[in-house]
């Protein structure tokens, strides 16, 4: 199958577009190297939510595309003390007095490599600590990702590789905030879409959006794996991936008069799912840290809080499949 690559201006910065002939797909690097497109070209739908001028964009940046989160969500007053180092980020999220979504969705990334031919796609990009020294205040280690897309057939693979570059190790966490316009096609209409998620225990959360550390009884357990719809209810949940009872880890999203279901699968490495949304939009948002994570007085087993030695790198795996149905 042919693919192809090619440059665009898009909200006045330069966007790589590529894709082959089932899917297409859009990246900023200037925007914090957002997936902020990716189309069913043969259904003609837009399955991101990608903005319409900058004026939209810049409202609310983090609720187009896909950003990299790092780290993911929330971190209670900005701060938190590990091994006996304290960081301290930003308060971004006034009402609520956080720091919300870390500091990699809003800065420029550089391309690595971009090759196309009748095996598919692949864009890396790559993100290096010390091209940002403002930001060695709230977060002293030196350290690089780097993103690879691959688009093969009806799949889009996104790889995450974090590597610590300098002489100390640090606590990380990472996610997604991906935004699909859901339903994909009749915005507010909910009739025989579905939603499927992995999970077996949700977060109870603080008037601050925080975990508290307990668990809300879900006496639709099964339902929720099997469907959960969206129309007249608002999310802002947290979840725990069931892995013992889905060997997948995936959010599956089901809309049959767009003739479309997304499979959007994360590696285990993900073992929290973040829902959210408004109208005409769905975010599940897989997590490699729950909310907050550095904050509770709870074993890293269960917060998914980890450490990155010197020298190592983690990588993280995740899928959005495109099925006509």
């Amino acid at each position: 199958m042919e693919s192809y690559i090619k440059d665009q201006m898009f909200l006045n910065e330069e966007a790589i577009i590529f894709g082959n002939e089932i899917i297409e797909a859009m990246i900023v690097l200037a925007l914090g190297s957002n997936l902020l497109s990716l189309k069913s070209k043969k259904k003609d739908v837009d399955i991101l939510r990608t903005p319409k001028s900058l004026d939209d964009y810049k409202k609310v940046p983090i609720l187009y595309g896909m950003p990299i989160l790092f780290p993911p969500n929330r971190i209670e007053d900005g701060t938190f003390t590990y091994k006996e180092t304290t960081y301290t980020f930003p308060v971004n999220e006034w009402e609520k007095h956080n720091h919300i979504h870390g500091f990699l969705h809003d800065k420029p990334w550089k391309v690595l490599k971009r090759e196309a031919g009748k095996e598919g796609v692949v864009i890396v990009t790559e993100f290096l600590s010390s091209d940002f020294p403002s930001m060695y205040p709230h977060f002293p280690h030196e350290f690089k990702v780097n993103m690879t897309y691959i688009v093969k057939e009806e799949r889009l693979d996104i790889q995450m590789n974090i590597h610590n570059i300098g002489r100390e190790s640090f606590p990380w966490g990472a996610g997604y905030h991906t935004i699909f316009n859901f339903p994909f096609i009749s915005r507010n209409d909910y009739s025989d879409c579905e939603i499927s998620l992995p999970v077996n225990k949700q977060w109870e959360l603080n008037g601050r959006s925080l975990p508290t550390g307990k668990y809300i009884t879900l006496p639709n357990k099964d339902e929720i794996q099997r469907r959960i719809i969206g129309e007249g209810r608002e999310y802002d949940d947290i979840f725990s991936y069931d892995e013992e009872k889905n060997r997948t880890n995936e959010a599956v999203l089901t809309d049959p008069k767009a003739g479309i279901q997304v499979r959007y699968q994360a590696d285990r490495r993900f073992k929290y799912w973040v829902v959210f949304n408004e109208d005409g939009f769905l975010c599940p948002e897989p997590y490699t840290w729950i909310t907050n994570a550095p904050n509770l007085k709870l074993p890293v087993e269960v917060t998914g809080l980890q450490e990155l030695q010197p020298g190592e790198s983690i990588h993280l795996d995740t899928k959005i499949i495109l099925d006509e149905i």
